[in-house]
């Protein structure tokens, strides 16, 4: 006999005798015994909590551990604002998604985008990746020509396209450029981020594609790795301009040994650089169509690298549409695989 079922046997024996000293029917007590364990199993599991799956997936990118990664939560049903928040701050992940029925007309998933300290309305890598977590687990089925995410900046056409029956591609449409203010001052701005100069084909400049980015042209790939924020030089630069502050992404049109048509970073203030920023990749590829900076015939297949510093190569592709000099629509795609699975206990 196994030590297990000694211990088994002698609670099962010592629950009879006492059913037996109180003059008690053996049988019943036995009962009153497996009911008390149920409950007790019972409430370990609630203990426990409860498990919710999730896809990790590598967002950008066509190879395991490179890209931008993600934790897709493709049945989330019971989780609040809060818990939603608290599984993301855990994976330590820049975002999660949380994918819901839908709630707008038009629309075929609520997706849900939390960064480590906020919901955000948008996002490029977790739209992208999202598609790919829905195709992984059989939700979007092989052939679906497109889908559409009820995102916080509002429904969000997503064209798929796929190989072998597999999902190989997904494209995102951003919202139509808006183009805002320009630093006029190269030299500040580029004494703020660390290099000796912009690209003086055009300046600084906002542009809002669902996400607010300051977009700067450099002339080399060697300054876009050279660049740093100085704090207090960026916030006077912005504030001289009457600019409120924000991401600030940097970008370089030399070419390279790779095909890709920019060469780019996100500059932040500090923790982890994102190697793979999508919804700043549709306000820089408008830049580059609207200044010239790509010929006119290129501006809908831009290939832009990101992350190569971080050892994170992300391939993020950008189509521009343009009537005379005016952009009128924009598309962030990119592949995405799987690295695997697991749950989270809340």
């Amino acid at each position: 006999m196994s030590e297990m079922d000694r211990r088994e046997f002698s609670r099962t024996g010592l629950a009879g005798l006492a059913g037996i000293a109180i003059g008690g029917d053996p049988k019943r007590v036995a009962l009153r015994s497996n009911d008390k364990r149920v409950a007790l199993h019972a409430a370990a599991q609630s203990a426990d909590g409860r498990a919710y799956r999730y896809v990790h997936l590598d967002v950008f990118t066509d190879r395991r551990l490179q890209g931008n990664q993600l934790f897709v939560y493709a049945q989330p049903a019971g989780l609040d604002t809060d818990a939603m928040q608290t599984l993301t701050r855990e994976s330590n992940l820049s975002e999660n998604t949380f994918v819901f029925p839908p709630e707008q007309p038009g629309t075929d998933h609520r997706v849900r985008i939390f960064t480590r300290t906020a919901e955000t309305p948008f996002a490029g890598h977790p739209t992208i990746g999202t598609a790919f977590a829905l195709a992984h687990t059989g939700v979007l089925k092989p052939g679906l020509s497109h889908t559409t995410f009820g995102l916080g900046v509002g429904p969000t056409n997503i064209d798929l396209e796929w190989k072998d029956g597999r999902l190989a591609f997904a494209w995102m449409t951003q919202l139509k450029p808006t183009f805002g203010k320009s630093i006029a001052d190269s030299r500040a701005l580029a004494a703020a981020i660390g290099v000796d100069a912009l690209d003086p084909r055009a300046p600084g400049q906002e542009v809002n594609c669902g996400s607010n980015f300051f977009i700067v042209p450099l002339p080399t790939r060697k300054a876009v790795d050279a660049a740093a924020i100085d704090r207090a030089k960026i916030d006077a630069v912005f504030s001289a301009a009457g600019i409120q502050r924000r991401g600030i992404y940097i970008f370089s049109t030399e070419r390279g040994q790779d095909d890709a048509t920019a060469y780019s970073r996100l500059l932040g203030t500090g923790g982890t650089e994102d190697p793979g920023t999508g919804s700043a990749a549709g306000p820089a590829g408008c830049f580059m169509a609207k200044h010239g900076l790509v010929p006119s015939d290129r501006i809908d297949a831009i290939q832009i690298l990101q992350g190569v510093l971080v050892r994170r190569p992300c391939h993020i592709h950008v189509k521009v549409t343009m009537a005379g000099a005016e952009v009128t629509g924009v598309k962030v795609g990119g592949g995405a695989v799987i690295v695997g699975e697991g749950t989270m206990r809340v």
